[in-house]
């Protein structure tokens, strides 16, 4: 909901749409407890808003005031010093929990509260490690699997191109010729998220042996070790991701326009009206949102970029739910977060969003019945396939930030390939010398 899919401004300044979930009257009984959370807009407020009607339903004296985020890299950046930081802020929200979205600086901070007792044993072990912090209590709950990218394709135009899914990047570039040459755009997506992170995402593991991608994801850290800070961004392998964005740059394999399309739902609108033969994003999108166009959609990985390719997509464990250990409702906001990541709960919010539930106690059956046949395939190609941590889920926020800006002068050749891998090559050698 990469969910994915996963920063904040003060709350005039995003456009809260608030969802008629709250009674006019605050004062009606004495037992009545009113709740604030925020929360993206999409997937994540399709479920919530789906499994609040359920819970209300059994807990009447309890009112959620649903604040619904529109712009997701503001939501990102700014709530954790702003709303998040207020005495007048949220008493629960959907979040990232990860390095990159300063979740463990809200811990340090002093700002969540642990939430140990919703860990009930049923989900996986990669999830549990990820979310128990050094010190020993979990702050957030995984609540929302999500692998990222994909190259989704319009079948009827591949087929009146009487092309197939690419394997190799020549294959692409000729795909992507013949559907400019007929008409269509070609790859479209969002710049300012999908083309400067989750792109090179893609690259990053399709770049990169196994040993060599954990390195370079973790040995910005004092503790790393001597074998993986002898990994560089400069090394061959490295290097390669930030030739291959030129490359891209320069065979027009994105959408005419800033590096791509430069809103995701501009995006979306190219790829389901027929526009545009294929379109990157996470699997959140293959449940519902590419629906109406009319045609069949499929999808497919970049190509890797030597035989040394360790993943062909990415995991993203960091979408969350989190509250506050300043909220005056903090047990109201643990018990509504307890019925999120039940298996009723979870359910229901599948069935509403197509968002893929983390619990580890669903039946084939159960599964089957939520998903779309194009998630269904996904799921089953998830049980073949390494999907290694995607590198934002992994990496601080500074440095990720600096990715992202690094990696668009690329694509827009501003900044050489060389001259990328030396300035990541010198922040991750000066993050560590901190």
């Amino acid at each position: 909901m990469r969910g994915r899919t996963i920063g904040l401004i003060a709350l005039a300044a995003v456009g809260l749409v608030v969802l008629a979930l709250v009674t006019k009257s605050r004062t009606a009984q004495p037992d009545h407890v009113a709740l604030r959370m925020t929360v993206l807009s999409g997937q994540a407020s399709k479920s919530v808003q789906a499994a609040w009607e359920e819970y209300h339903k059994h807990h009447p004296e309890v009112h959620l005031e649903l604040e619904v985020q529109s712009d997701e890299n503001n939501f990102r950046s700014t709530a954790p010093a702003t709303i998040f930081n207020s005495d007048g802020g949220p008493d629960l929200s959907w979040w990232w929990c990860s390095k990159s979205y300063q979740w463990d600086d809200m811990i340090d901070a002093g700002l969540l509260a642990p939430l140990d007792e919703i860990w009930d044993g049923n989900f996986s072990q990669a999830s549990v490690a990820f979310y128990t912090h050094a010190d020993g209590h979990k702050y957030g709950v995984h609540n929302a699997l999500i692998w990222s990218p994909y190259v989704y394709y319009n079948k009827k135009i591949f087929a009146d191109l009487g092309v197939a899914p690419p394997k190799t990047w020549d294959e692409l570039y000729a795909v992507s010729d013949k559907a400019r040459a007929a008409g269509y755009q070609p790859i479209v997506s969002n710049f300012d998220w999908n083309l400067i992170q989750v792109l090179p995402d893609a690259l990053l593991m399709r770049a990169f042996s196994k040993d060599e991608y954990a390195a370079i994801l973790s040995n910005w850290s004092k503790a790393a070790t001597p074998a993986q800070k002898a990994v560089k961004w400069t090394d061959p392998h490295g290097l390669a991701v930030f030739q291959k964005l030129k490359e891209i740059a320069d065979r027009k394999l994105l959408a005419d326009g800033f590096a791509g399309a430069s809103d995701i739902q501009v995006a979306t609108s190219l790829f389901t009206s027929g526009k545009a033969a294929m379109y990157q994003n996470g699997s959140w999108d293959a449940n519902g949102n590419l629906a109406g166009g009319g045609f069949e959609v499929g999808y497919f990985y970049y190509p890797p970029l030597g035989p040394q390719s360790f993943g062909s997509t990415g995991s993203f464990p960091a979408n969350c739910y989190i509250a506050f250990k300043r909220s005056k409702q903090l047990d109201a906001a643990k018990a509504f977060i307890k019925y999120l990541m039940s298996r009723e709960g979870l359910l229901v919010a599948a069935k509403a969003s197509g968002a893929i539930p983390t619990r580890t106690d669903f039946s084939t059956a159960e599964t089957a019945a939520m998903f779309k046949p194009l998630m269904a395939q996904m799921l089953d190609d998830g049980t073949k396939l390494v999907d290694p941590p995607l590198f934002e889920a992994m990496v601080r926020s500074d440095l990720a930030d600096e990715f992202k800006r690094i990696t668009g002068e690329v694509l827009n050749n501003v900044t050489s390939p060389d001259a990328a891998a030396t300035r990541l090559q010198a922040l991750w050698e000066k993050a560590r010398a901190e």
